[in-house]
């Protein structure tokens, strides 16, 4: 059997290593590495913590969740002899949509005057399944890591990431497998939507789990985890 490639794993939008930890005891990855987006405060600052976990001459395998999958696109974009696969979840690489930016600026606005706690239910009912709003495995981790990071991670992170400029033509040029994770009742990264990329990204795979929401990873652990153990070759 070949060597297997380190995996970089990148974070969505206020969440920490937790986001992943059910997926790691599901898959046996010899060299995992961690980026921990949580602590970047600007976009420079996630692409550099990024690149300082790929050597020169190695190749690694990106996965990236949500704002994760974004940071994750454009690293491989700037690193293109260093990729080995991209696996993207929850991510649409189009960009924000009109209605998403509006949401954005109206959340911003209210971390900036201390008007919004981001552990609130309805906030988490955008990303989470209906079914497992009351699941601590799912809704508990979402709002221990609300909790945690806090009101100025979220608002670093929602303004590091606003505008957020479209991937598809640099994913288009990877040379690299590239993989799509979307859940079906995904309100964040809509799945049909990015369905539809298939036209301009020939090249990549597509995967759509149903009964689940945007926190996919944590709802359909072992879907998710099949999905990229064959991506990586695990």
């Amino acid at each position: 059997m070949s060597v297997q490639h380190p995996v970089l794993f990148f974070p969505g939008t206020l969440c920490d290593e937790r986001v992943f930890l059910p997926l790691w005891r599901e898959l046996n990855i010899a060299q995992r590495r961690y980026v921990p987006l949580q602590w970047a405060a600007s976009l420079e600052e996630m692409l550099a913590l990024s690149e300082d976990r790929i050597l020169d001459n190695e190749k690694v395998h990106l996965v990236g969740y949500s704002m994760g999958g974004f940071i994750a696109a454009l690293v491989a974009q700037r690193n293109p002899a260093n990729i080995a696969s991209i696996t993207l979840i929850g991510y649409n690489p189009e960009g924000l949509s009109k209605e998403e930016i509006a949401k954005r600026k109206q959340l911003t606005t209210m971390l900036k005057q201390g008007n919004f706690k981001p552990d609130n239910d309805a906030y988490l009912s955008r990303f989470i399944h209906p079914s497992r709003l009351a699941d601590e495995n799912v809704a508990g981790v979402v709002k221990s890591m609300a909790q945690d990071l806090g009101k100025t991670t979220l608002l670093n992170h929602t303004l590091a990431t606003t505008p957020r400029e479209s991937t598809v033509k640099a994913l288009a040029k990877i040379n690299a497998p590239v993989t799509f994770i979307t859940a079906q009742q995904d309100a964040i990264a809509p799945a049909e939507t990015i369905k539809q990329l298939k036209n301009v990204l020939p090249k990549a795979t597509f995967h759509t789990i149903s009964d689940a929401g945007h926190m996919v990873v944590l709802e359909k652990t072992d879907a998710v985890a099949s999905i990229i153990a064959k991506q990586i070759g695990v």
